[in-house]
This record gives C-alpha cells, sequence and structure tokens, in this order.
C-alpha cells in the first residue's frame, strides 16, 4: 500500500471537523476538484443553492468557475477567492489542515 503522496488523516472522525472546507453556492458553477494523490473528487456543474463540504486532508486542489457564486468558508471564516481569482474562474490548492493558498505552477 505504497502512496506517492501520504495523506495526513484525522485520528477520530468529528462532527465539525476542524479546519473543514465549505463551499455554498448563490448561482451555477462548474467545479474540479481533486485529491491530494490526484484523484477526482468531483468535477460537475452544481446548481445555484447547493452546498458542498470537505474534511481536512479530503481535497487537494480546486478550480471553481462563476468563482463569484460561490461562497467558500475554511473553518467557518470566509474565504476571499479575488487573489485565487482571474476571469470569474478560481484555482487554489487546500493544504492537510484545510487552508487554501495560490496554485504553484
Amino acid at each position: 500500500l505504497a502512496s506517492l503522496t501520504p495523506v495526513p488523516r484525522p485520528a477520530a472522525a468529528a462532527p465539525a471537523p476542524a479546519g473543514a472546507l465549505n463551499l455554498q453556492f448563490t448561482g451555477d458553477s462548474w467545479v474540479d476538484i481533486t485529491a491530494p494523490d490526484g484523484s477526482t473528487v468531483e468535477k460537475a456543474l452544481i446548481k445555484s443553492g447547493e452546498a458542498r463540504s470537505f474534511s481536512p486532508g479530503q481535497v487537494g486542489r480546486m478550480v471553481l468557475g462563476n468563482a463569484s457564486a460561490v461562497e467558500v468558508q475554511q473553518a467557518g471564516t470566509i474565504v476571499d477567492l479575488s487573489p485565487y481569482q482571474r476571469a470569474n474562474v478560481a484555482r487554489f490548492t487546500v493544504s492537510s489542515d484545510g487552508s487554501v493558498a495560490p496554485v504553484s505552477h
């Protein structure tokens, strides 16, 4: 069971894990969400009014189309997507603790 990228796992599942990443869609948006190992978590058009929640370590990279219609919260704090946004598409990485950072090329 060798893995190229170690993924830290929480010792015990909690109802609301510290560092959880929550997405609330106020308009239709396409998403491309990948795990730290590069596998696809979700790639779809999400409808207005829907929501998604991810535990720390579940997501490695996120691309959000129509980013202005998505509210991202990390550990209950709204994330300002403007540093990660270009042409209303937000691209960012998510660390194992759930914090977001620019995509490094």
